[in-house]
């Protein structure tokens, strides 16, 4: 058992946000029986996010083809048939809505999509269905295990197009063909061992000179590179009957020598949502050792045995245990975590990688060993210790806790957010990261106090000058002119067929049917009453802040009084306030 307090809190970390009836059941639950649940919960059926991608895409398709007839999917110097990256984020947004059980592996999806990183800044934003089997990876493997998430990750063909191992082939030195280092160098760098060796709290390694140690050099690059040769995509796959070559190459074998040419062994051209294949022939089966022995291959064998092996063997390297837990802690948790927590969740990561019980130890050892109040003098918060129990919270993840705080719906039940709306104003949105380093990096630090006191803020990297004003709008917009996100279910009619779905966020808002709504009913009820502020101004800053009496409380009063007759106006007022308070915006364990 917990207070309301505590559950919301625990929440903000656990789940991408929550309403009112969710925190009370984790209050009456306690947060580890609530963890328990979630974790031992039967999994969802594989390939929730492909198919609800899919069904989108195929729904806009049959929209097309309704309005402009076979040429609108057949090509003829347009690309509207192709499943575009809006696809897969109106799935997303309507699984971040819509979901009510499956909230933590929800959350943990989408921690791990911030570590293994694809982005629809690139060529794969010609194929959301691809991108949504990517995802797909990364909430069904969830709770499993890292080494197996990490293996079919190396084989999905989103990553191998995204990172450049697609393709890739052995060493022809009379052709100038040398293997691509690009996935060698960040399957290293940033999914596993990371840049500088560890010790199990995290911390660095030093030599006699107390410099950093090199976790891997670029001989171990080069000789990794030759392990992710030969892969290729499953099959050829294309959307347009009338292309000159589908009739021929559709649905079959993709060969490194079938005679097409390379610019076609690529999105839109190819299947992506099978595991690539190996081209024995293209594959360098030579033996190979790197990171000073700890990985042996005794050479002959295929490409996918060579990869299980590579990826088998990083996991259990001794870095990647607190290299990931830090990671995870950071994303759910805190950004500042003591070496005692990175190493308490390193050990349970273990040699294989278990998610289960990392999630569990990331969730559950704050609650064992919290930040007390009385550890430290009065100055506390001057001198940044407080610092180390908090995270400034991605904007991403303000936007999805307050749109599930207060039940966001539409009339016509398909809550398809486009999701440029949201990635102009705030710089993010899922699997849209700038580069393969992610929105921003996790030992970036500010100018000022933080960095005085060598802590780390990773968020503060896309919490600019220009994107925090832009969402203290966004929050202006959103309360007081009911201008939220848009959400798309026709095609567009003013561009004829270049693009499929509606963009434009102006025209989406007035489509009535699909407009989202807050549901503030019961705080319009209580606001009604004007004895009752105090109250409304506690319950609503427990459900965004978790916590009660919040330090802004005289300056919401005073914000509304003018217009405390009106119950809508001191509902939006309370709402802003909060959503714009340092309080909600940094999350506080």
């Amino acid at each position: 058992m917990g207070t309301v307090n505590q559950a919301s809190r625990f929440l903000m970390q656990a789940s991408l946000g929550a309403n009112r009836s969710t925190i009370e059941q984790l209050a009456e639950m306690g947060p580890e029986a609530w963890l328990q649940w979630q974790l031992n919960a039967k999994a969802p059926k594989a390939g929730k996010f492909q198919r609800s991608t899919n069904q989108i895409w195929q729904y806009f398709r049959r929209e097309l083809l309704n309005a402009h007839g076979k040429s609108a999917i057949d090509g003829d110097g347009n690309n509207p048939a192709l499943p575009y990256k809006w696809y897969f984020h109106m799935a997303w947004w309507q699984d971040a809505l819509g979901e009510q059980e499956h909230l933590l592996r929800q959350r943990v999806a989408q921690a791990l999509s911030e570590l293994l990183v694809i982005s629809d800044n690139s060529s794969l934003e010609l194929d959301a269905v691809g991108m949504a089997s990517f995802y797909d990876l990364l909430y069904d493997n969830a709770f499993g295990s890292y080494a197996d998430l990490l293996y079919h990750v190396s084989m999905h063909p989103c990553m191998g197009v995204y990172l450049s191992h697609m393709n890739n082939q052995k060493a022809v030195p009379a052709k100038n063909i040398h293997p691509d280092e690009n996935y060698a160098r960040e399957i290293m760098q940033l999914f596993s061992i990371g840049l500088f060796m560890l010790n199990p709290d995290g911390s660095l390694q030093l030599d006699e000179q107390g410099n950093s140690i090199p976790s891997y050099h670029n001989r171990d690059i080069r000789e990794l590179a030759r392990v992710f040769t030969g892969l290729t995509a499953d099959s050829y796959r294309y959307e347009w009957n009338n292309s000159f070559w589908s009739s021929i190459y559709n649905d079959q074998p993709v060969s490194f020598n079938d005679g097409v040419e390379s610019s076609y062994k690529t999105v839109p051209f190819v299947n992506m949502r099978k595991p690539m294949v190996g081209h024995e022939s293209h594959h360098d089966r030579g033996r190979k050792e790197l990171l000073d022995g700890f990985i042996q291959l005794p050479g002959g064998q295929s490409v996918s045995e060579e990869v299980r092996q590579v990826v088998d063997r990083l996991v259990a390297h001794p870095n990647t245990a607190p290299f990931v837990a830090k990671h995870l802690i950071q994303q759910m948790v805190t950004s500042n975590p003591s070496g005692e927590y990175i190493a308490a969740v390193a050990e349970k990561f273990g040699a294989r990688g278990d998610l289960a019980a990392t999630i569990q130890e990331v969730l559950t050892y704050p609650l064992h060993h919290p930040v007390n109040d009385t550890e430290y003098p009065a100055q506390r918060e001057e001198d940044g210790r407080k610092l180390q129990s908090q995270k400034l919270k991605s904007p991403l993840l303000r936007l999805t806790q307050i749109l599930r705080a207060f039940n966001a719906k539409n009339r016509s039940g398909y809550m398809w957010l486009i999701g440029d709306d949201i990635q102009e104003v705030v710089q993010q949105h899922p699997v849209s990261a700038p580069t393969v380093f992610n929105f921003y990096k996790p030992d970036f630090v500010p100018q000022g106090m933080l960095k005085e006191i060598g802590e780390v803020a990773p968020e503060f990297e896309i919490h600019t000058s220009a994107t925090s004003i832009a969402y203290v709008n966004l929050m202006y917009y959103w309360f007081f002119g009911q201008y939220l996100p848009g959400v798309s279910t026709e095609i567009n009619q003013t561009d004829s067929i270049q693009n499929a779905p509606e963009l434009n966020p102006d025209y989406l808002n007035n489509v009535q049917q699909n407009k989202l709504r807050l549901d503030f009913s019961e705080e319009i009820q209580i606001a009604q009453n004007p004895a009752r502020h105090d109250e409304l101004i506690d319950r609503m800053s427990q459900l965004l802040l978790g916590r009660s009496q919040p330090e802004i409380k005289p300056a919401i009063r005073k914000a509304f009084q003018s217009y405390r007759f009106n119950p809508e106006w001191v509902v939006q007022t309370i709402a802003f306030m909060l959503t714009i308070s340092p309080e909600f915006t940094v999350l506080e364990v």
